[in-house]
């Protein structure tokens, strides 16, 4: 926090964690109560903010490693403000339709898309290597406290000034994230060659190298599957399926987060004591039978079931987060970051979609609540298959390419 560049980059990144948080629960109310949609459309809506890493995941990450990631940040943030504040301007005029909201959604997330790749790659030219741990800890803390408030306050806003305010919130928050970044005095950054930034292909061939990089990629992906389409479903089971009030459903959404805050604030100390890999070992296995516990929420003190299994899974989940997100910026060569960055995440980003839509067909077939037992079953299997790898012996996730070693020098040659 003392290195101007990284404080700037935090409150910027704090500031638009807390809008985006506040819009996960604004925008399905505005779905839910302005224009009283269902269980499916709601779903389809989380879906539409995601499916932009199946159409331009891969081609995103060899643009961001090819152009200055601090003006893909900049210009990323501009376009959500803008995007997000038409939502308002369309409820006010009268013509805000479903397929309206879907679009601003998906147009979200297309700018998602840069920031995410561009910010992982942009992050360890900024801070080094030996501060990458705990600047992925602090923003992933910052970030976790961003879902503690954000839902309690995004429910609060649609019960004083109705659903649209708090998507209103969240495109000012894009802006104070931009001026952030305009403020930023960062050196050169790495940049591929020409003839390297259209081997979209290296990316996929770094992971698919090595059996650890690959084992947690599928589990990421198959986690997220399974925990946005409870996402998708959480709103319209805690307010339509069994009668919370908005307010109540985003502060029980919220205070479960206060795991993930935990999760980030312990993990590197964690990884210090413990290991790397040993830490994303048991944070995977051992919190993930906890998420068994929301689908048993409901009013009153039937909340207090729905809120632990979040804590717990939450907590977990953020400090396996922090272990993958290290693991990879000290592993894959500078160069390359983007494109490995967007080919891990067109994976694991590319299932939300899925998992958000399977979730909202399953909730109108099956019933809400049993949909959210069937995608938590799924979520409690998810990390088995990271018992089969060297993450079960090995005491820290490895510091250089080793085995991508071959890659790495035809990517280079």
């Amino acid at each position: 926090m003392r290195n101007r560049n990284f404080a700037l980059l935090w409150i910027g990144q704090a500031t638009s964690a807390v809008g985006s948080a506040v819009t996960s629960v604004a925008l399905p109310l505005v779905a839910v109560s302005t224009l009283h949609a269902g269980p499916a459309p709601v779903a389809l809506l989380t879906a539409a903010t995601w499916v932009p890493w199946l159409l331009i995941g891969l081609p995103a990450g060899v643009w961001v490693d090819r152009w200055p990631r601090r003006r893909t940040l900049l210009i990323a943030d501009l376009a959500s403000a803008a995007v997000l504040v038409a939502v308002p301007i369309a409820a006010w005029t009268g013509i805000l339709t479903m397929p309206l909201l879907l679009a601003a959604a998906l147009l979200a997330g297309v700018a998602g898309v840069f920031t995410s790749v561009a910010f992982n790659a942009f992050l360890p030219h900024l801070v080094g290597p030996e501060h990458l741990m705990e600047s992925n800890a602090r923003l992933q803390t910052t970030a976790s406290i961003a879902l503690v408030a954000g839902p309690g306050l995004g429910g609060l806003l649609a019960q004083a000034a109705g659903p649209v305010s708090g998507v209103l919130l969240d495109a000012g928050t894009f802006l104070v994230s931009a001026a952030c970044l305009l403020a930023l005095r960062a050196g050169p950054e790495p940049r591929s060659g020409h003839r390297a930034t259209f081997k979209i292909a290296d990316g996929i061939r770094f992971i698919m190298r090595g059996r650890l990089l690959k084992t947690m990629l599928v589990v990421a992906a198959v986690t997220n599957f399974a925990m946005l389409g409870l996402t998708a479903l959480r709103v319209i089971f805690l307010v339509r399926a069994e009668g919370v009030a908005p307010g109540t459903a985003g502060l029980a959404i919220g205070a479960g987060s206060l795991g993930a805050i935990a999760g980030a604030a312990v993990a590197a100390q964690a990884a210090r004591r413990f290991g790397s890999a040993r830490t994303y070992l048991v944070a995977s296995l051992a919190a993930a039978p906890f998420v068994l516990l929301l689908p048993l929420g409901g009013p009153g003190w039937r909340l207090a079931p729905f809120v632990a299994g979040s804590v717990v899974a939450l907590g977990g989940a953020t400090m396996a987060n922090v272990m993958t997100m290290t693991f990879r910026g000290t592993f894959v060569p500078g160069h390359l970051l983007g494109r490995v960055t967007a080919a891990s995440r067109i994976f694991v980003f590319g299932t939300v979609p899925l998992g958000a839509a399977t979730a909202g067909l399953l909730a109108s077939a099956i019933g809400v609540r049993t949909a959210m037992w069937v995608l938590a079953a799924l979520y409690v299997a998810a990390p088995l298959p990271l018992l089969a790898t060297e993450a079960r012996t090995d005491r820290d996730f490895p510091a250089s390419p080793g085995v991508h070693g071959a890659v790495q020098e035809a990517v280079d040659g």
